[in-house]
């Protein structure tokens, strides 16, 4: 009697040390998955600029790089959310994009709440000097809108980090439309490339302000490109079709990506 007591008592024991073993192993597993969640990242992007921001050209009306570069980001292990606020408006150039950014609580609260920033922006104001000028347009036209370009894009970074120090900051170059078309005019990609060799230069000088480069994405070269259409612009010659908007969102988020993996975007 003794005997089948005591065992009772071992298998009793054992029984509560699985139970403890097992409880003990679940609770420890919750907390890992708490832990991994809490690490997990809740993107939240604004998107400023002109037409490219805006998404004009996309065919699927997905809101161009803003909407895929969200899609694409969703899918990562590591995010949790992403949130888009876009900023973007067709035809704007430096100015305007200040006024707006100067005179919008929403927009700057949005700003202020960011932890990505992205900007398409300097198409327009090279557009003006050609728009101006037409065929009368020559280089230190385009020298001079460089210049006052990136005296407003220092004053644009530099308002941009007293309302928000930390969240990293993506700015688009520009590209060159008219390379199938107007192969031959070889000043305007000097123009394009001095332009945003300048803008590179002045990001450089802003805390996680990062270039990102887009002209051998959306730019078609080569004999057999000239008197074509450029796949990757959309019928109107100029803005990036579906297709273009992801060359460009595949720039974004390489740089993103790094931004993730380096804890700058928290």
């Amino acid at each position: 009697m003794k005997n089948l007591n005591k065992k009772k008592y071992w298998f009793a024991g054992i029984a509560i040390i699985i139970f403890a073993a097992i409880l003990t192993f679940y609770f420890v597993q919750k907390e890992q998955e708490r832990k991994r969640e809490e690490a997990r990242i809740a993107v939240n992007l604004v998107a400023m600029g002109d037409s490219l921001t805006e998404g004009s050209g996309d065919e699927k009306d997905n809101g161009g790089y803003v909407g895929i570069i969200a899609s694409m980001l969703s899918k990562r292990e590591d995010v949790r959310s992403v949130k888009t606020e876009n900023y973007g408006v067709g035809g704007n150039r430096i100015d305007q994009l200040m006024k707006r950014l100067d005179t919008q609580p929403d927009f700057q609260k949005d700003v202020k709440a960011a932890n990505a920033i992205s900007i398409t922006i300097g198409g327009n104001d090279v557009m003006k000097v050609v728009r101006s000028k037409l065929l009368d347009a020559e280089k230190q036209d385009f020298t001079k809108a460089s210049k006052i370009f990136d005296q407003k894009l220092k004053e644009l970074l530099a308002e941009i980090r007293d309302l928000n120090a930390d969240a990293p900051i993506y700015v688009f170059g520009i590209y060159n439309p008219y390379t199938t078309y107007f192969a031959d005019f070889e000043v305007f990609d000097e123009i394009i490339a001095e332009w945003n060799a300048a803008t590179k230069k002045t990001l450089a000088k802003t805390d996680d302000a990062h270039f990102i480069s887009v002209t051998k994405q959306l730019e078609e070269r080569g004999d057999t490109a000239v008197g074509k259409a450029n796949p990757n612009l959309a019928g109107d010659l100029f803005h990036p079709n579906h297709e273009g908007y992801q060359k460009m969102a595949d720039a974004l988020y390489k740089e993103m990506v790094t931004s993730i993996h380096e804890g700058n975007i928290r």
